[in-house]
């Protein structure tokens, strides 16, 4: 199932380079054409973003020999479960880490190496800053309470398999 889900991401990710490549430069100027080809440019490839920094939770999962199943669901942004239950905290807290990293990596290469002067630019930037976002204050507070409880934090498992009667954190919670 990783390897439908590798196509996916991949083909998101080429088709977000595409448009880019192809319609950033329209987005220097003002008008409809501009605002247009910003707003889907920069969405676009700051979506990208959250495609990488789901990778990276599962990278930093396996990485670490953790239990994971991929999700049932083709179409669900989440690619992978994380079995709280077979898991130990350190292998948890190495994959919230690799999720942390990429999005990190994406803010600061998007910074970088993107255009001041495009309005898909500043949209992709801004899609990257609240991927950031949300990992500090959906995903962060998990890892935080990991660690003082030295437990994997209980969580709805978002691949849409049930609540445990234990532990249980999503691949994508942290």
């Amino acid at each position: 199932m990783y390897a439908k889900f590798a196509v996916r991401d991949l083909l998101i990710i080429a088709g977000a380079l595409l448009f880019w490549w192809l319609a950033a430069d329209l987005s220097v100027g003002s008008g409809a054409l501009s605002d247009f080809t910003g707003f889907v440019a920069g969405l676009w490839l700051g979506s990208t973003g959250f495609v990488l920094h789901e990778w990276g939770h599962l990278t930093g999962a396996l990485a670490t020999g953790s239990t994971v199943r991929p999700s049932r669901n083709p179409s669900s942004l989440f690619i992978f479960s994380f079995d709280s239950q077979k898991n130990s905290l350190g292998q948890f807290l190495v994959m919230s880490v690799g999720g942390f990293l990429v999005t990190a990596a994406v803010v600061w290469s998007f910074y970088a190496y993107l255009p001041d002067g495009l309005l898909a630019s500043r949209i992709a930037r801004g899609a990257a800053l609240f991927l950031a976002f949300l990992g500090v204050f959906l995903e962060v507070p998990l890892v935080l309470v990991a660690l003082h409880r030295r437990a994997i934090p209980a969580a709805v498992d978002v691949t849409g398999g049930r609540r445990s009667t234990g532990s249980a954190a999503p691949g994508s919670a942290a």
